[in-house]
């Protein structure tokens, strides 16, 4: 890499001062020219990385955590400019599964020595104002309390308190958050068609979301979809306990070894259950980004993104 887009969360621009500024030196040290942008509002960071790849960058790198990663691949998916990760937000999911260190002059060191890998996306669809809009997601995307507990720990200040703010969140939900059906079309790998009825969906991509195993992988080419059925809160708290201490989900399990359904999908579309009432809405996440409610199509996209690994 001779020439950088480094792009920055400006949550991190005064907090993180002193690691970007080491980081800056890691890389000025290797001779490598660098661009320094704040990511912007208004997920502008996927243009910024759009006008870097017409600029002849030879890689965006982010400086913040899986929604800044989340908004910058929407501007370099399709294209051959690779994506690194420097891993200063709360969570951290992708980085984690490409194992980049931890610590910021590591991660920085660790990516110079890294090489561009191609990796296949998800797409989700969903309503907006004025109609529907798709993204690609990297890690994983769903519909139900999982993407209302994402929105909750948002509102408690996830970036000042960390994975305490998903914790409070957790906990409110399972016990205070109502739950609705809705209902689920999948296409699984083989071309089968079914349908379910349920009150959370994620399909995933990656082996690991921190302590769950959900047999996802970046080098599939599937979605790894968990469904929990009907709208009991017990079996909601089940399949939660399962997934984070169990196991369920590892692919040396049944299909349904535990109370959700696991199964290698190629697409799932998720519409209202008639006659439900949804006040309030089921909210519509991906990659941690709260995009929408009530509805979505969540499927493979024949477009890659590459990310820096070894």
């Amino acid at each position: 890499m001779r020439k950088i887009l480094l792009l920055v969360n400006p949550l991190l621009a005064s907090r993180g001062s002193r690691d970007i500024a080491r980081v800056l030196g890691v890389f000025k040290q290797a001779e490598v020219e660098i661009e320094l942008l704040e990511t912007g509002a208004n997920r502008a960071a996927g243009g910024k990385a759009k006008h870097a790849v017409k600029q002849g960058v030879d890689a965006v790198i982010v400086c913040g955590g899986d929604g800044t990663v989340f908004d910058t691949l929407q501007g370099l998916a399709g294209s051959e400019v690779p994506l690194g990760i420097l891993p200063l937000g709360t969570g951290n999911i992708l980085a984690k599964n490409l194992r980049i260190p931890s610590k910021p002059v590591e991660a920085a060191r660790w990516l110079l020595s890294a090489s561009p890998r191609a990796v296949r996306l998800g797409k989700i669809t969903c309503g907006v104002p004025g109609g529907k809009r798709s993204w690609f997601f990297a890690m994983a995307a769903g519909m139900g309390p999982h993407a209302a507990m994402m929105e909750v720990a948002r509102r408690h200040q996830k970036d000042r308190t960390g994975r305490a703010a998903y914790f409070a969140a957790g906990c409110k939900l399972l016990f205070s958050h109502p739950l609705k059906t809705f209902d689920l079309e999948i296409t699984t790998v083989d071309g089968k068609v079914h349908e379910r009825r349920v009150s959370e969906v994620i399909a995933v991509r990656v082996a690991q979301l921190n302590l769950w195993r959900p047999g996802g992988s970046l080098e599939s080419s599937f979605l790894r979809l968990a469904s929990v059925e009907g709208d009991s809160r017990w079996r909601l708290t089940q399949a939660s306990f399962q997934a984070l201490f169990l196991g369920a989900g590892r692919r040396d399990r049944t299909r349904k070894s535990g109370v959700a359904s696991y199964e290698d999908v190629l697409r799932v579309e998720c519409r209202p259950t008639p006659g439900v009432n949804y006040d309030p809405s089921v909210m519509v996440e991906a990659d941690g980004e709260i995009l929408g409610s009530s509805c979505a199509t969540i499927e493979m996209a024949d477009v890659t993104v590459m990310l820096l690994s070894q």
